[in-house]
């Protein structure tokens, strides 16, 4: 059934409705006609990140006769002018979206912008490609990431829109590798310590992202938990290759991520602890079955019980919530997020 405004109006008059739950309903009504359908939403996504693609690892060096005072102008260009756009689309049309996505290029922009006007005054040689930006570890594109997460986190803190701390965990990333030359001051590093400094940041985005999973309604834990885990798990595949002790820890640690998914209700922790569980027991099964016939079949066996933990744990989630609920003292719920993505 619809309503017209005269009939809302007639129901203030006749005192059904106060004057504010007639606002507080047409606010609702607007808000929900604003909502994107799935089809809006991949084209606001595809747009978006075609436009990222271009200014970021798309970028051609045929930009490179435009020569860098010009790169530095075009690409501070882009960065007003989307994040002017964004600003009226976000804020003005309160179409969140689109508006976001306008303004999450302006994040994808700074790279470019900063890496063009630090070659105008000869911080690094000339002939550096911004292409390499995303492809070789050096310490100085700390700077690039540095700027790029402050700008970053202060379109964040005005929007909260969720696929800026993908932007932001996706530049802390690189973050992570590039820093390693200037901690260790030298620029061969062997795999072990550029490992631990993996490591460290793979557990400082964790944390992070927990700490928000606690603190949000929104999702804005996800991207900082799996690029967490993508640094945690590529820095701790180094140290188990010379020591079969060391293999049992990271065993151990993958079992562990398996029940902190549960603890936490958050997938992305079961599929890289079971994909690390998988690692750790095709090793074993090459350990006792080398050269033998019975491989394929302890192969096979890990699948099955694989896929039957999983239908053990689909089956059951409602009955382990209720009986980490139960179970677990209130110090610990509390450190359990509320939020169900």
């Amino acid at each position: 059934m619809k309503y017209t405004d005269e009939q809302l109006n007639s129901a203030v008059k006749n005192n059904i409705f106060t004057d504010e739950q007639v606002k507080s309903f047409r606010e609702y009504i607007q808000g929900s006609n604003n909502q994107a359908t799935k089809l809006q939403k991949v084209l606001y996504y595809g747009g978006g990140l075609i436009i990222i693609s271009a200014m970021t690892w798309l970028m051609k060096k045929n930009w490179d006769i435009f020569g860098p005072a010009a790169i530095t102008f075009f690409s501070a260009i882009y960065f007003v002018a989307f994040l002017f756009s964004g600003y009226i689309v976000f804020f003005k049309k309160k179409l969140e979206i689109p508006g976001g996505l306008l303004l999450s290029i302006p994040i994808a922009v700074t790279p470019l912008f900063v890496f063009s006007l630090l070659q105008v005054f000869n911080f690094w040689p000339q002939e550096w490609d911004y292409n390499d930006y995303y492809i070789w570890i050096k310490g100085k594109w700390v700077i690039i990431e540095l700027v790029t997460i402050l700008v970053a986190i202060s379109i964040f803190i005005k929007t909260k829109f969720p696929f800026h701390v993908f932007l932001i965990a996706g530049t802390l990333w690189w973050l992570s590798m590039d820093i390693v030359p200037i901690i260790y001051e030298q620029t061969k590093l062997t795999w072990t310590e550029r490992a631990i400094i993996s490591d460290l940041f793979g557990l400082l985005m964790i944390s992070i992202g927990y700490l928000v999973d606690i603190k949000s309604k929104k999702d804005y834990s996800f991207w900082l938990y799996l690029f967490g885990l993508i640094i945690l798990t590529s820095g701790l595949s180094v140290f188990y290759n010379d020591n079969i002790f060391k293999f049992i820890i990271l065993g151990i640690i993958n079992v562990l991520l398996i029940f902190f998914s549960i603890f936490i209700n958050r997938n992305v922790f079961l599929v890289f602890g079971t994909i690390g569980l998988t690692e750790f027991m095709s090793r074993l099964s090459w350990e006792f079955f080398e050269d033998s016939a019975f491989f394929p079949v302890a192969l096979t066996v890990i699948g099955v019980l694989l896929i039957v933990s999983g239908i053990f744990l689909q089956k059951n989630k409602k009955k382990i919530d209720e009986y980490i609920t139960n179970r677990f003292p209130d110090f610990i719920l509390k450190l359990r997020p509320k939020n169900d993505f």
